[in-house]
């Protein structure tokens, strides 16, 4: 299955993303793990022609290089491939699991994108439950033009976008400007 574009999802602009690359006239697929409050613009999104792969999740990426993605695999699709010229991580942070942490580390747990975070696991969060929390900082690094970057190097056809963002910047504009 080919598309120019695959949105690995979990996050509120996903669908959005979505429409907007659709409405470029380009093909899009939507591929996320679980459901979530956004659920009307996600239909709208499969009204509008989209792919909607609802309930699956990444199982592999096939690498064409250490710089570039070339396929997908997912639990449901099996061994048929997802293949597109560009792929957006808009996964969310914890809730969504786009970010996860073990008790040395936080994480991205489908493409192993380097992500921003306090190392001393002590300082992740604060006494106060109601203040803001450090962990809530932390997230995947990225190039200037918003690429991911693994071991420090940009994946040339991996943007990221949302909440999964160091610091959950939303810069869904700019990566429709860079896809479209």
């Amino acid at each position: 299955m080919r598309y120019d574009v695959i949105i690995i999802g979990g996050g509120d602009g996903d669908a959005t993303l979505g429409l907007k690359i659709l409405e470029a006239g380009k093909s899009c697929a939507l591929l996320c793990e679980g459901r979530i409050s956004e659920d009307k613009t996600r239909e709208a999104f499969r009204s509008a022609g989209g792919v909607l792969l609802m309930g699956d999740r990444v199982r592999e990426v096939k690498w064409e290089s250490d710089t570039k993605v070339e396929a997908l695999f997912t639990e449901n699709l099996g061994d048929t491939p997802l293949q597109a010229g560009c792929f957006v991580l808009c996964s969310g942070r914890f809730f969504t699991r786009g970010l996860k942490s073990d008790m040395e580390k936080v994480y991205e747990p489908v493409f192993g994108c380097d992500v921003e975070f306090e190392p001393d696991r002590s300082k992740w969060c604060v006494d106060d439950f109601f203040a803001a929390q450090p962990f809530e900082s932390f997230g995947v690094k990225t190039s200037e033009d918003g690429n991911a970057l693994k071991e420090g190097k940009i994946i040339e056809n991996l943007l990221v976008t949302g909440d999964i963002l160091r610091g959950g910047q939303n810069n869904v504009e700019e990566v429709c400007k860079t896809i479209i």
